[in-house]
Parts: structure tokens; sequence; C-alpha cells
């Protein structure tokens, strides 16, 4: 592997190429590993040892000295901490290898560059094809200012580089230079320890906002291609997909959710929420059911938006930014409104009860609808207290909860607040039915709170997960409107 390598080389670093011995401790041969990566990628022949090189060697060699003192006196924080420092490593590997790769592509003239993918291939091990998707991920990010130098400052990693890559990239956006490159410093400006997930949903926004006349045509040609596919799985299975707007998919969980809230399931029913949903869904399709009552989604409209304004998107909780037509479209078949009152910060102040939606126009004329809302806006919002003596949560209460929590509280979880616990922070009655001691849980982290977790509110409304095995804490920031 190192051969043609410098003499310079140190000898801890050629001994870090060998194979790893049979029953060598994990917090061993993490970090070997990780050395062979960052060696082969950031050392091409030609180039010898250049300072970034000789840096990132210098972080695997402290690395290998805290394994060698942790060996016999881990404990589960340092193996956190020891967890943490390898993902550093790896994110100093990851951007001096896509600054190395620029660099030598930079290096070759016109007629070498089209085969340095080939080169980098045969330098990894890898097929053509791996070459040059590692080659063309090189390029986009570096042209992309302050991304790779987040991910030295080990604010972002190669999951995050990748995701956001995948949005700023696609085909189908077909984004200027200039306009990924606004999207990018304003989602740094905005990065906040979001998850990769996280981060591209914000960047889908961003790159909805930043041409809204291009994204409206995108979202026209996209909606006339939906359809119906179908593919075969193994062990017998096969699975049907439907492409279409958000605002239909939408109703379809929708509906297919208040089915099953209608139905009457037996105590002894093993099958999962995802298999009923599935059974349900053939049976209606077939005939095998038949549907009763109608479907309720909620859709998050700003009142600028709702008056006729492009600059802000509406939101389907766990679908995605909706642009601003198509949600007055959507306002004009709404059965019911609710205001959502917030600061100049966005947080939630008060949420009203659902009003329903104006009736004195059956053309569903846009002009009349707006006129209903500004009304609605004139009226005063009234702030009350929404706390009770009950272990039971008010409707009230329990709709401004989920205005202000919008997800699941657990950092990185998408889970939309309306299919969540409503879980009371300090156990009731020591804890007090209020704002200030609930929070939205999904089940799954609703379990882990009880089992391994402490959470705390800060005043600002941040939220602080620590665990109480090891101590590791991590923070929610509020999401304002």
């Amino acid at each position: 592997m190192f051969e043609g390598m410098p003499p310079a080389v140190p000898d801890w670093a050629r001994a870090a190429a060998e194979p790893v011995p049979v029953g060598m401790p994990a917090h061993l041969s993490t970090p070997m590993v990780l050395l062979t990566k960052a060696w082969r990628v950031s050392m091409p022949r030609e180039l010898g040892m250049d300072a970034d090189a000789v840096r990132v060697a210098g972080l695997v060699r402290q690395a290998q000295d805290r394994w060698d003192g942790m060996l016999f006196t881990a404990t589960p924080t340092q193996d956190l901490d020891a967890v943490t420092a390898c993902q550093h490593l790896q994110n100093q590997a990851f951007a001096l290898m896509l600054r190395t790769l620029v660099a030598t592509s930079n290096r070759a003239d016109t007629q070498q560059r089209a085969w340095v993918a080939d080169e980098v291939a045969l330098a990894i091990g890898a097929s053509a094809a791996t070459g040059d998707a590692l080659l063309h991920l090189a390029l986009s990010a570096c042209e992309l200012p302050g991304l790779v130098d987040a991910v030295e400052a080990n604010q972002l990693t190669e999951r995050h580089v990748r995701a956001v890559l995948r949005v700023v990239d696609d085909p189908e956006l077909d984004l200027p230079l200039e306009h990924r490159q606004a999207m990018i410093a304003i989602m740094l400006t905005r990065f906040t320890g979001q998850t990769p997930s996280e981060l591209t949903a914000m960047v889908r926004r961003l790159a909805l906002l930043v041409d809204v006349d291009a994204a409206r045509r995108r979202q026209d040609n996209a909606t006339a291609r939906r359809d119906v596919r179908v593919w075969e799985r193994l062990k017998g299975q096969a699975s049907v997909q439907l492409t279409g707007p958000k605002p239909q998919i939408s109703a379809v969980l929708s509906a297919l959710s208040r089915q099953d809230g209608l139905q009457s399931h037996e105590p002894d029913d093993e099958r999962t929420r995802d298999a009923r949903l599935f059974d349900l869904a053939v049976a209606l399709l077939t005939g095998g059911a038949e549907a009763s009552g109608g479907w309720d989604a909620t859709i998050v409209i700003p009142y600028s938006t709702a008056t006729g304004g492009d600059l802000e998107l509406a939101e389907i909780p766990g679908l995605g930014p909706v642009l601003p037509s198509t949600a007055r479209d959507l306002l004009d078949g709404a059965l019911r409104r609710r205001r959502v009152a917030v600061d100049a910060d966005g947080h939630v102040i008060a949420v009203d009860d659902a009003t329903s939606a104006c009736t004195a126009d059956p053309t569903g004329r846009r002009d009349v609808l707006a006129a209903a809302l500004r009304r609605l806006a004139s009226r005063p919002v009234v702030v009350t207290d929404l706390s009770t003596h009950r272990y039971g949560i008010p409707k009230r209460l329990a709709r401004h909860l989920e205005a202000r929590d919008q997800t699941c509280v657990f950092p990185g979880c998408r889970r939309p607040a309306s299919g969540t616990d409503k879980d009371h922070r300090d156990p009731w009655p020591l804890g007090k039915t209020n704002l200030q001691n609930l929070q939205c849980l999904c089940r799954r982290h609703h379990r882990a709170k009880q089992a391994a977790f402490d959470v705390e509110l800060t005043p600002d409304g941040t939220y602080r997960w620590t665990s109480r095995r090891t101590g590791l804490h991590r923070e929610r920031p509020p999401k304002g409107w």
C-alpha cells in the first residue's frame, strides 16, 4: 500500500498499514483503519508529504496515544469520546481528500484531465465509475465556498456534504453556480447542529425560494409525470409506489390514518400499524372494505402567503415545503382554519380553536377568501393559561404544544408532533400539566427518555438531552415558524 512513499514517512505510519492482528482490541484497530484511509487518499505519489498530510498524521498519532492509555480503563464516556475523536479524524481526512483531488485535477493539463478519475480509481483500488464519482464529489464540494471549511472545523461531516450535494446537484433542479453558492452560504449561517436529513430539508426549501417561478415550472412538469409503479421484490413480495403532488399524497396518508382510527381492533391483534394500514389500503382498493367519513390533512400556510405573497413557503408536516401558489389552491378547498400567533422570533404565543371556512363564496374566489383571512387576522389574540391540575391534556393545550414543538423533540427526529405522545417531562403529579412540563415525543424516544435520558427545557425553548449512563448531552434548538 505504501510502496514508493517518501522515506520521511515515520515508521509508525507504515506499521499502521499492516493487517490488524486477530484479536486486537477495537480501540486500537479503529484508528489504524482510519489512518490507512487517510494516507491512501492524501498522499498522491507525485506530491510527497504536504502540510495537510502531516497535520492528519499528527491527529492519528494523538488518537493512537489516547487509545493506548484507555485500553484497560475505558468507561462508557471515554468510549463515546473515542467515537467523537474518530468522527473528527474522518472529517479531517475527508476534507483533505476533497482538496487533494481538486489539486490533482487542477495540476493536470487539458488532455490529462480526462483521465484523472481513472488514476484515482487505480490509487484507491476501485472501479473507474467510483473514481469518477469521487472526483465529481470533490469538484462540486470545493466550488461551494465554506462547505469544506465547515467539515475541517468539525461542524459538518461527510454525510452532511453528500446529503447537501444530492439536492444542489440534482439534474432536475439545474441550478446555476451562483444560486448553489448562495444556498450554501445561507445554509451555513443557519446551521445549528442539524442532522443530514434536517439539513436536506433546509436546502430543499432554499432550492424552492431561490427561484420560485422555476420551481413552479419544475413542479408542473413533475406533476404531469405522476404515476404508479410496481416492481418485484425477494421472498414473494412486491411494492407499489405512488408518485405525485405532495398534497395528494398527504391526503392519501391522512385518509388511511382516519380509516384506521375508525376501525375496531381486536385486543389480540398483533399487527403493527404499518401492517394494518397496508391491509386497509388493499381492502379499500379491492372492494373488501368501504370508506366512511372523509380525511383530515394539516397544511401550515403563513399569513403572507395566504393573502397573495410569494416570499414564504407553506409546509405539509412530514412531507416538506409547498409552493405559495399550491398553498393558495389548497386554501380554496379548506373546511377549517386555525390561527397560530407567533412573536418576532417565530415562537408560538397562542393557538386558536378551528374556524369554519367562509361559506359566502360558493365559487371559491381567492379575493373573498383573502378578505376572510384578513378579518380573522385583525381579531386580537388572547393568550390564556392552558395549565390544568389533571393528568389528561386538554385539546387546546395539546394544539399549542404541537404548534410549539412541531416534531418529536429528540435531536434529529422529524416525526410530526401530531403523531407523538404528549409526555410529562417530570412525572405527574409532581410535574404539572402545563406547557413548561410537556413535550412531544414519538413512541421510540418516549421510551428512550424513560429508560436512559434526562430532558431539560431551557428558558429560550432549547431541549437539552443528557445520557444518564455517560453524561453526554446534545441540544435541540427551538423550531420557530
